[in-house]
């Protein structure tokens, strides 16, 4: 046989073993999804592809258009009677969906209001759309009458106007991006979260010291926002999640996370700046959250529900996640399960303890890497129902829903005691992985 026709059927061979790994390796995750029994058999199922936990959620398809924008959808918020809005600030727009087959779920969409700058953070309050972008905080009528209430917060170069919200004293409250990167800089309304009257009046500083504050929400009766390291800062730098102090400075652009030092200048002492609740590692970018107040499921009822983005120029799978954590008593986070992608691996359950480092997930890394979960799309925002379902968006124009299954197994028997998920959850027994 000649020498070319030998090494062309050996590398055929070669391509051929190959595939059929990949084919057996997916085909053994997949065979590791938990059965479906809980979820309706409806035609608006995604089965084995976003790759949740179905004991716990059915991830149902809620609209899907390749063709509009890819980072659309940026900012949802579901009104009391379920009707759900969402942002798409490269097109100027905020839309609605609304359901007409009858199924209870939204799917059909329409534009509410158009011509607005940057639309990237969305309230609900007393019958009114509120929403922040670039310099302007508009209000939004249910029939999309618009009215501008702000029209110069501090924007131009820097982090896009990040998320708003409407406090227990009704007041707005909306985060302000940083001017750059990864300097110094002036303006105290910058890197900060305002707060005014819903008319617009009486703007005051609440809090400084954010690079991205990138959504803002109430949460056990507190403040809290995000935030994100800058990508070339020293190794130790993580993203945070916050909850904001009034009058206080979380440090940036000096010092990040636990006190690290980022930008030298001698007369700024890191230990006057507010550390983080809790830290992920760099490239997490979180970038929306949710306070979930549902006892829908065990491990689930007052909890919040953060979107880590993704950074698409690093290697690591630290973000493409959405995820929940649970607090104790005091207010301190004890662990975070990752409601996708999950996968059920050595009993852990897609649930990582917190204790003080940053997250990582690296027993979870894998699934994205194989092209389960959002990857390589990233996940966006996130909206809660009033019913208790979990409304997720992401790039390539796609919104789904988690909603707890009809059938609920015994779910003391599914998980190991020490999950949020087991009824008898008892975050002591825990294994502490750092020893």
């Amino acid at each position: 046989m000649p020498l070319a026709t030998l090494l062309t059927r050996s590398l055929a061979l070669l391509s051929l073993s190959a595939l059929l790994l990949a084919f057996n390796a997916g085909a053994g995750l997949l065979a590791q999804q938990p059965e479906a029994s809980g979820c309706r058999q409806r035609s608006t199922l995604i089965w084995s592809e976003l790759y949740a936990d179905f004991w716990r959620w059915c991830v149902d398809h809620i609209f899907h258009d390749r063709l509009i924008e890819p980072l659309s959808f940026t900012a949802m918020v579901v009104a009391p009677d379920g009707t759900l809005f969402a942002t798409r600030p490269l097109s100027g727009a905020v839309v609605v969906f609304r359901d007409s087959d009858g199924d209870d779920l939204p799917d059909a969409m329409e534009t509410l209001a158009q011509g607005l700058t940057l639309p990237n953070g969305l309230a609900y309050h007393a019958g009114a759309l509120y929403v922040s972008g670039g310099a302007h905080i508009y209000r939004l009528s249910h029939n999309g009458a618009v009215e501008v209430i702000v029209d110069d917060l501090p924007s131009g170069v820097g982090f896009w106007t990040g998320g708003i919200t409407v406090g227990a004293d009704s007041r707005l409250y909306v985060a302000i991006g940083a001017p750059c990167d990864n300097c110094e800089f002036e303006a105290r309304d910058r890197g900060a979260i305002l707060s005014m009257n819903l008319d617009g009046s009486d703007r005051q500083i609440v809090a400084t010291g954010f690079r991205q504050p990138a959504d803002v929400e109430f949460y056990r009766g507190q403040l809290w926002t995000l935030d994100s390291a800058p990508r070339q800062a020293e190794r130790n730098a993580r993203d945070e999640l916050n909850r904001v102090e009034p009058g206080g400075w979380h440090g940036f652009p000096y010092c990040l996370g636990a006190g690290e030092r980022n930008i030298a200048q001698p007369d700024i002492d890191c230990a006057d700046s507010i550390s983080p609740v809790m830290r992920f590692g760099s490239g997490a970018a979180p970038i929306s959250l949710a306070a979930y107040p549902h006892d829908s499921l065990p491990g689930a009822q007052d909890t919040l529900i953060v979107v880590l983005s993704g950074e698409p120029s690093q290697i690591d799978f630290v973000g493409y996640k959405v995820i929940m954590i649970n607090f104790d008593a005091a207010d301190q986070p004890l662990g975070a399960t990752v409601l996708i992608p999950y996968r059920r691996q050595y009993e852990r359950q897609a649930y990582v303890p917190y204790r003080g480092e940053g997250l990582y997930w690296e027993s979870f890394i894998h699934v994205s890497e194989l092209g389960f979960g959002f990857y390589p799309n990233q996940p966006l925002a996130v909206a809660v129902h009033p019913q208790g379902w979990i409304y997720i968006s992401m790039t390539g124009g796609r919104i789904i829903a988690l909603r707890p299954p009809q059938t609920l197994p015994d779910y003391a028997g599914l998980y190991p005691i020490w999950t949020p998920m087991n009824p008898d959850f008892d975050p002591a027994a825990a294994p502490d992985e750092s020893a």
